[in-house]
């Protein structure tokens, strides 16, 4: 046993850590998890509607278009959230907290207006040049015209987490997502809007929601205002933009590329394998809403009991995201089979591939906040921008030889290289020490249950020994996981076992 194990065995207990709440992190990715499963996984929720409505062409364009929206989204916000959860924790008074809210809030407002002016009259040319089909205008101005209103209320949900009203946000996530679909279909089929009503659907749900959710922070907001809080926050925030775009570009480097390497059906089937992966995608956002403030809080108030708690975080994320993600894989192939036709049979794939890079990827939501509590976000501009490129490498070296197949691989090792660089960064940083063979066992035992189960799939002699035998490697996973897991706690299955049942208690 190394070192590292030994210490970890040493360490105090999980339910025995002293100021800081596990089960209430966990409450709180549970509930961010429900509420995010009707935004993140929309695409997914609506999937049975919109493949028998668009044929795999349409449904290509509007994901794509969907794709668009979330970078001028995340342009506008100006790494808005991360700053503000930055800054309000470091807020003495509610008078402050205050401040900064309106602040920030009232310039994120005007600066997405002027944005967007500057942007809307090239919307008819960039939908033209990007999706190589004409017949699109309208539903890029509509996607491109509802970016600040998402954002605006991506950073009104974030007063929300930064409050800890978990369930609040969960609530306004659910009614959101109803309104979005609830619109969409009556655009879509009663108005005949085809893509474009999709579009403005979910733009309409936006605009609805906003001043309900400023309702629900009413006590965040004041008329006071500082522009030294907006120097601060755009310091701090302003290099997260890159970050951003290069983060975007290797999440979606793959659907641009299939749009100019293929076509426009190739980006459908694999908009629906990344429909399928936004229910994972919702829950690592979960895991990184959740923890964001609760590991900032920690750190600011005990930076030696922070390291214990950040190690153990990693253990216990880890071991649950895994087991989780395999069960993804295993299910993914009869879930494509029940909500969509045959036409897009061949999504699945993609789906073993984008869920390795994801076993990955839940230790980055860890590892960044010791990046962000020293105020280095460069560093993770930097990283970001390295991994986007080496995936627009790996994307065209691939999808020419292997479509859709290829794509997803390129994205599945741009998360794994994107977890790996944080891990380095954060440790120069801020050192944890980390249990290096027990975290090695956490993303090898997972990655191998994927690569099995993707292989069943693929080979198997039938749909129903098929799934028998997944759910087989399913459990076999999950009794690994937690074997691995209690070692780093020095407990025993049966005393693992025990604590999750008080834990869920």
């Amino acid at each position: 046993m190394s070192t590292n194990d030994e210490q970890a065995s040493a360490d105090p207990p999980v339910e025995e850590t002293p100021g800081f709440n596990f089960k209430k992190l966990f409450s709180d990715v549970a509930i961010y998890s429900s509420g995010n499963l009707l935004i993140k996984g929309l695409s997914l929720i609506s999937a049975p509607i919109f493949t028998r409505i668009f044929d795999p062409s349409q449904y290509g364009a509007w994901s794509f278009i969907n794709v668009i929206v979330t970078f001028m989204t995340g342009i506008l916000l100006l790494g808005g959230d991360s700053a503000y959860t930055r800054f309000f924790f470091q807020c003495k008074t509610e008078e402050e907290k205050q401040t900064l809210t309106a602040t920030w809030f009232t310039f994120l407002a005007l600066w997405s207006i002027v944005a967007l002016a500057v942007i809307l009259p090239f919307s008819g040319t960039l939908a033209d040049w990007m999706l190589g089909v004409e017949g699109y205008r309208a539903a890029m101005v509509i996607g491109l015209a509802s970016s600040p209103l998402a954002m605006m209320n991506l950073i009104l949900a974030q007063a929300l987490r930064n409050q800890f009203r978990a369930k609040a946000f969960a609530l306004f996530n659910v009614a959101t997502a109803v309104l979005t679909i609830s619109f969409a279909v009556i655009f879509v089929l009663l108005f005949d809007l085809g893509v474009a009503g999709a579009l403005l659907g979910a733009a309409a749900a936006s605009l609805v929601m906003i001043p309900l959710r400023i309702w629900s922070i009413r006590d965040l907001l004041k008329r006071s205002y500082s522009f030294a809080f907006i120097k601060r926050l755009l310091i701090f925030g302003l290099p997260l933009v890159p970050m951003n775009i290069a983060f975007w570009l290797f999440s979606n480097a793959d659907r641009l590329m299939l749009a100019r390497l293929a076509t426009l059906d190739d980006v459908g089937l694999y908009s629906i394998a990344g429909s399928m992966a936004a229910v994972i995608m919702l829950m690592q956002n979960a895991i990184g809403q959740s923890w964001q403030p609760h590991g900032i809080k920690v750190y600011e108030e005990n930076q030696s009991l922070a390291a214990d708690v950040f190690n153990k975080t990693m253990i216990i994320l880890l071991a649950l995201s895994g087991f989780v993600i395999v069960g993804f894989v295993a299910l993914a192939q009869e879930v494509i089979f029940i909500l969509v036709p045959p036409a897009y049979y061949g999504a699945f794939t993609v789906i073993p591939f984008l869920a390795a890079g994801f076993i990955f990827f839940t230790s980055a939501h860890v590892s960044v906040v010791a990046i962000m509590v020293k105020n280095k976000t460069i560093y993770i501009m930097i990283a970001c921008w390295v991994v986007a490129a080496l995936n627009i490498g790996f994307n065209a070296l691939l999808i020419p030889r292997f479509g859709i197949a290829g794509a997803g691989a390129a994205t599945g090792l741009a998360y794994m290289l994107f977890a790996g660089s944080y891990a380095l960064i954060s440790q120069r940083l801020w050192p944890v020490a980390y249990p290096v063979r027990i975290i090695a066992a956490l993303l090898l035992i997972p990655l191998g249950g994927v690569t099995v189960i993707a292989l069943i799939a693929h080979y198997g002699p039938g749909v129903a020994p098929n799934l028998v035998m997944k759910l087989i490697v399913l459990a076999s996973c999950g009794l690994l996981l937690a074997m691995v897991a209690g070692r780093s706690e020095g407990k025993s299955l049966k005393e693992l076992l025990q604590l999750g049942k008080k834990m869920i208690r």
